[in-house]
């Protein structure tokens, strides 16, 4: 009877959760503003503002540097908005300006940016596969219509659930309950299609979501520690999915010894060890410590 109850509470909540304009609903899926004439005369004007846009990001440790390495890139996009890789470095600048930047002091903005991001993935995912973009028009489930992409999507899935699954948790838990399954849907298609993107992103990915929701909503916490376990062996010094381990899991385990395991190899550890994710490992360190000055907090 408390199952029913509990359910049916559940349920309830999912018809209360948040909800964001898609690129879809704004009918942002055409695939450039610029043709012809227009987009041969500005091409090297545009490869300028992405060149600027690029070395800006290499910076982006600095809030500034990303906010002016997305500028470079929407200004680049405003040109010509039929690359999708460029979409995609859209959606991953607004997800870290956020997470990595925004959310410690301004949640609110961050939100923004999270919503930005998942616009910008979406808009990727139209130029990937006109046909997706066809079918999420005329109202399809994202969980029905994953099924026609293929591995070049995988990029801009991954993007756009990453900055959807934060949104989502900080919109509230019925926003996270009401797009579980089109998150799961996505992310499987991530980790058949795509598994070692991102530092074995899909498996820290699934790591949090097995953690996060409840048993009733799918949550499965031997299914987590798999898959952060799996993410760690193949990428160990990518301090996030330690920090996402300690966060939930050991937190909903109740494991003490894991918690401070996890986050002390993140602290002792070198933001340098791994290519290409400096300035993401040190936003990481930052997290380990915030966390770790409030173990006493999350144990009994």
């Amino acid at each position: 009877m408390k199952r029913s109850i509990a359910l049916a509470a559940a349920l309830a909540l999912v018809g209360c959760g948040g909800s964001y304009e898609s690129a879809w609903d704004e009918g942002e899926t055409t695939t450039g503003t610029g043709g012809g004439e227009q987009a041969e005369g500005g091409g090297a004007a545009r490869a300028e503002l992405i060149s600027q846009g690029d070395a800006a990001w290499e910076n982006r440790g600095d809030v500034e540097q990303v906010r002016a390495a997305i500028a470079a890139w929407e200004q680049a996009l405003e040109m010509d908005g039929s690359d999708a890789d460029l979409w995609v470095k859209v959606s991953r600048g607004h997800y870290f300006l956020a997470d990595g930047h925004l959310s410690f002091e301004d949640m609110a903005a961050a939100g923004e940016h999270w919503q930005q991001g998942i616009r910008a993935a979406e808009r990727a995912l139209s130029i990937v596969s006109p046909e997706f973009a066809q079918r999420m028009q005329a109202g399809d489930r994202v969980e029905d219509a994953v099924s026609v992409l293929g591995a070049d999507a995988v990029p801009a899935l991954y993007w756009r659930a990453s900055n959807l699954g934060k949104w989502a948790r900080a919109d509230g838990f019925a926003t996270v309950l009401s797009f579980k399954d089109e998150i799961r849907a996505v992310m499987s298609h991530c980790l058949e299609n795509g598994r070692d993107y991102f530092f074995s992103g899909p498996d820290r990915y699934f790591g949090a979501f097995f953690a996060i929701a409840p048993a009733y909503a799918g949550g499965d916490l031997d299914r987590s520690r798999q898959h952060f376990e799996y993410s760690i062996s193949q990428q160990p010094n990518y301090f996030g999915t330690r920090v996402l381990m300690a966060e939930n899991l050991a937190v909903k385990l109740q494991d003490r010894a894991m918690f401070q395991t996890q986050l002390q190899y993140v602290l002792d550890g070198d933001p340098d060890s791994l290519e290409g994710a400096a300035p993401e490992n040190r936003i990481e360190q930052r997290k380990a410590q915030a966390l770790m000055d409030r173990i006493d907090e999350f144990f009994e």
